[in-house]
């Protein structure tokens, strides 16, 4: 299958971008996913629950040139 995407340029900047980063943004969320379950399943403090989130955003955004 092959699939051709069309972005007018500046207008869909972020759109282009965020096709391109899609698969990490997708990988992001399955890593928060996962470390919301892990840390649930030990009684975890939902602080560190959220910082650790938090942390995995910040994470993404960053090599997403947003942070």
């Amino acid at each position: 299958m092959k699939a051709v995407l069309e972005f007018s340029y500046p207008d869909d900047e972020r759109k282009l971008l965020y096709a391109l980063k899609g698969q990490e943004m997708y990988v992001a969320l399955a890593e928060i996913r996962m470390q919301i379950t892990e840390e649930f399943r030990h009684n975890a403090d939902p602080i560190s629950v959220l910082m650790r989130v938090r942390n995995i955003t910040d994470d993404i955004f960053r090599e997403l040139g947003d942070a």
